[in-house]
């Protein structure tokens, strides 16, 4: 009887492989890639168009587990050609403990990350996995380039899922009014920033009582981590007196684990109010985009089709030669 339900088994997996083959496995891989691809590009864009109405963490909140599910989908779609079904079914069960077990256990201390790191990494293995496979195929290198390509787009947007949430849910931000020649720290936060001068002046045409249509604050400052100082910049506080509003520039400070983002909110005298964020791991994100560029350059060099060959030029004389010696051989048969 077991022998029977094993056969059956069998047959059954093997049924389904005939209909999960590589090239259906790839285009649900597309599919899911640019579902992924569409929610990004979603969320880098409401926050520009919609501004204070519908913020990043609005649209985060309410996309994250749909994001995640289609994560999960796309290292399955990834998996589906190389291993059976029932093997796969294991792979999923053991990500979902792995995500229990990363919950409860809390190795970052944040939720959000403990509960999505688990899936990104097995998305990630899969990706890996997958582009391993089409590297050591025995095929010529521009076949291996544009098997491996896809591959390369999927790890970088799985990068920039990465960096999006680990940066999103461990950012420290805050402020800090200082004096000018004093040095300003931020709770939480391995940076301090020290004041090192506020001017002020007029620009532009004169504008009803102004002399000038707006009125721009430099503030020097000089950026440090612990003791040690690591830039020196400005950033400038303008008031439009023709629009009748104010903005600012910013700056912006990226190393390879962090991204430190300073701002005035407001100054007045030599005190000026300064905003300071650290976004942790931002770099997967801009890490991410090249590698999908990359990617991408690669899978539109490999598909294109390369040039025929030019055909040889005729040997004129070579044709006039034969053409004289059939004609001799039929003047000698006369």
């Amino acid at each position: 009887m077991h022998k029977v339900f094993g056969a059956a088994a069998d047959i059954s997996d093997s049924d389904t492989m005939k209909s999960i083959n590589a090239h259906n496995a790839m285009l649900a891989s597309v599919v899911m890639f640019s579902i992924l691809f569409l929610i990004l590009i979603i969320g880098m864009l409401i926050p520009l168009f919609t501004g204070a109405v519908f913020g990043a963490e609005w649209f985060n909140d309410r996309t994250v587990l749909p994001t995640l599910i289609i994560v999960a989908l796309l290292g399955t779609c990834l998996l589906l050609p190389e291993f059976p079904p029932s093997r796969i079914a294991g792979i999923i069960i053991a990500v979902i403990v792995a995500t229990v077990l990363s919950v409860i256990v809390s190795p970052s201390g944040s939720l959000p990350i403990d509960a999505t790191l688990p899936i990104l990494m097995f998305a990630m293995l899969a990706v890996l996995y997958r582009g391993y496979r089409s590297v050591i195929r025995p095929e010529s290198l521009r076949m291996k380039l544009r098997s491996v390509s896809p591959h390369i787009i999927h790890l970088g947007i799985v990068l920039i899922l990465i960096g999006v949430f680990v940066s999103t849910n461990t950012r420290i931000d805050g402020s800090a009014i200082i004096h000018e020649g004093d040095t300003g720290t931020y709770n939480g936060q391995p940076y301090s920033v020290k004041i090192t001068g506020i001017s002020d002046r007029y620009e532009g045409a004169p504008y009803d009582e102004y002399p000038g249509s707006s009125y721009l604050t430099q503030i020097d400052f000089e950026l440090y981590s612990g003791s040690r100082p690591i830039d020196r910049d400005e950033v400038k506080y303008i008031t439009d007196f023709k629009w009748g509003q104010s903005y600012t520039t910013n700056y912006v400070h990226r190393s390879l684990t962090k991204e430190v983002f300073i701002t005035p909110k407001m100054v007045e005298g030599d005190t000026v109010n300064l905003y300071m964020r650290t976004a942790p791991w931002i770099t997967a994100v801009w890490g991410g985009i090249i590698i999908m560029a990359i990617g991408i350059i690669l899978l539109m060099y490999t598909v294109r089709k390369p040039r025929a060959p030019p055909k040889e030029k005729e040997n004129v004389d070579r044709k006039y030669e034969d053409l004289l010696q059939r004609e001799l051989d039929r003047l000698k048969k006369k």
